[in-house]
């Protein structure tokens, strides 16, 4: 495949075309919207692989949170090329850090490439512009090609002007993606917290101690309770809460937080 296209068919008309896809791109998950955004381009710049590198601070590296369906992108998956460790370096670890948009017509020749890029992937040509998100710069945006001298500087300013609105729909997936997660976590403290409700005081005790890791008989010591009485408790709370078992209840009472409930007179009532 290559990567160049015919001089009729480039900008703007190509830019126009691009950014009018792009926008009509459904952006509610970044992984998702990130796969479909690389698919495009492939297939707008000609490309053997596009990918759209984000760093993880937890793992340290730059991971391909979209990738072309292409063989060259298969590939890529295949050899762990997919995950670019910050400390491994190479080109596509530079412009990231240096947020310098990079072309390279013979990718071979580049001395800080890294040799598996080249040898074993076989990419010859190469455009690389960082990623920015909400004013951030969170990633960057690659494409490759097998075949030397695919690419041109007129491509490179394309995707440089194609980038801004990448990062526009990122931050538009993770916003909604971070809705969605605050929805959830809300409507499933909600129906946690409706479920307290289901047990008696002396249960919601029993919940409490499960959760700080007491066994039946310890619980009965504490609340001087006959053990058979706090199995039959602890039977009681699995069948109203709908738990198969202990753990579940302790996980529960934790994220309640009634692991921290202080055991007043008051709050004791009869087993």
């Amino acid at each position: 495949m290559s990567g160049h296209q015919p001089e009729g068919d480039r900008h703007p008309a190509r830019l126009l075309q691009a950014l009018e896809r792009l926008l009509a791109l459904d952006a509610t998950e970044l992984g998702p919207a990130m796969q479909q955004v690389a698919q495009l381009l492939a297939n707008v710049l000609g490309a053997d692989k596009v990918d759209v590198f984000v760093h993880s601070p937890r793992e340290q590296a730059l991971v391909a949170v979209g990738t072309s369906d292409t063989p060259m992108g298969h590939k890529q998956q295949a050899l762990g090329l997919d995950c670019l460790p910050i400390e491994g370096g190479g080109r596509v670890v530079t412009v990231f850090q240096s947020g310098t948009s990079y072309l390279s017509r013979h990718l071979e020749d580049d001395p800080i490439e890294l040799p598996a890029v080249v040898q074993q992937l076989g990419v010859r040509s190469a455009m690389i512009v960082p990623l920015h998100m909400a004013g951030a710069r969170r990633g960057v945006l690659l494409v490759s090609a097998a075949q030397p001298d695919s690419f041109d500087a007129d491509d490179l300013t394309f995707l440089e002007a194609v980038a801004h609105w990448i990062g526009l729909i990122g931050e538009r997936a993770e916003h909604v993606e971070a809705l969605t997660r605050d929805a959830a976590a809300a409507g499933y403290r909600a129906a946690a917290e409706q479920l307290v409700q289901t047990l008696t005081p002396r249960q919601r005790e029993i919940a409490a101690l499960i959760a700080r890791g007491y066994s039946n008989a310890e619980i009965a010591r504490e609340l001087v309770l006959v053990p058979g009485t706090v199995a039959n408790h602890v039977e009681q709370i699995l069948t109203r809460l709908g738990f198969r078992n202990r753990t579940q209840v302790a996980a529960w009472a934790a994220e309640l937080g009634l692991h921290r409930t202080e055991l007043r007179d008051s709050d004791v009532s009869a087993p």
